[in-house]
């Protein structure tokens, strides 16, 4: 294993002391000392996204890809430029409508999303623009999962939820931390999380890595249209199709084409070769994904969140169904 560490430091090159340093989707966090460093030890070679957060400042972000020696990593913070959208004051039931709408849609609607509670509500500001609700908050949103047994700690930077069309931007970053709990509820908790990670895009990434998509319940299928109703090559694709290893330890998509997923181990189980052409299917609650060479470690991590497109049954897999990098 290795270390990531660093100082971080303000534009005048002032060490700053207390800073949070937090390694995003995971469950490291730690802060400065007094001469404005972090390390984070005990790291794994993968990809990693750094988020620095400090009162006054805005917050950066940076990746780190950790491959045969350690990391060093040096932040500098401006001072946050507090540049608002017009915020909604209205009355109450106004913003019980907005709260409402954003937990939905942040949260997803999945049975774990259920029993979860943003506990610090107060702090997310609401403004409309035409039919798009959008929502920012000043500090971490903290998230009492009782599904699954976390406390998220969100960074929310951008939120937006566009009416017209049903489709849902958000963007952040995250720290999780174990809620303490009886033996019975660990049980519990470990048994959800099972179900959780089974058929997620954590799972998918992670088989792909070890090149057993198959194996793990996974059929991947080349896309021939983007119109209704879809058409897929009923053969699948095989891992090997797919993926190129960028070194010991990262794959790259080298597949340029969309793709259709399914978590379906019966149907694996029974799979036998097609002498069909192009077979019309039902968008059901599967999902497709389209790849734009981002690269992935054994932990199913990616650092180009931009270049990934995640629609239908994983792109409805909000906060609450979240694991964190460590899930194993």
């Amino acid at each position: 294993t290795f270390t990531i560490s660093g100082t971080v430091v303000n534009t005048k090159a002032e060490q700053i002391e207390a800073a949070t340093i937090f390694i995003d989707g995971s469950q490291k966090s730690t802060t400065t000392n007094t001469k404005g460093e972090f390390k984070f030890s005990g790291i794994g070679p993968g990809t990693y996204q750094l988020v620095v957060n400090m009162l006054g400042y805005g917050s950066i972000k940076q990746n780190a890809v950790v491959l045969e020696k350690s990391v060093v990593l040096n932040f500098t913070l401006a001072e946050k430029q507090i540049i608002l959208d017009e915020v909604i004051i209205g009355d109450n039931n106004q913003r019980k409508n907005f709260l409402k709408t954003f937990t939905k849609y942040f949260m997803g609607e999945s049975k774990n999303a259920k029993e979860c509670k943003i506990l610090n509500t107060d702090i997310i500001d609401f403004s409309t623009e035409k039919a798009v609700l959008k929502a920012n908050s000043s500090d971490f949103l903290i998230i009492e999962n009782r599904k699954l047994g976390y406390r998220i700690k969100y960074l929310l930077r951008k939120f937006q939820y566009n009416k017209t069309v049903d489709a849902t931007i958000y963007d952040g970053e995250s720290i999780f931390e174990d809620i303490k709990g009886s033996n019975e509820e660990q049980q519990t908790w470990k048994a959800n999380r099972k179900m959780a990670y089974e058929g997620s895009l954590m799972h998918y990434l992670r088989a792909l890595y070890k090149n057993r998509t198959q194996e793990e319940g996974f059929l991947t299928h080349v896309i021939k249209n983007f119109d209704f109703p879809l058409m897929i090559d009923p053969n699948p694709v095989y891992t090997e199709q797919l993926i190129e290893r960028a070194d010991s330890n990262l794959i790259t998509f080298k597949y340029k084409k969309r793709l259709y997923t399914v978590y379906d181990k019966k149907k694996v189980a029974s799979l036998s070769p097609s002498k069909g052409s192009w077979e019309i299917i039902e968008m059901d609650d599967t999902g497709f994904v389209l790849q734009l060479d981002p690269q992935i470690d054994g932990k199913g991590s990616y650092p180009g969140y931009k270049n990934i497109l995640i629609p239908r049954f994983w792109g409805r897999n909000r906060i609450a169904d979240h694991l964190p990098l460590e899930y194993d």
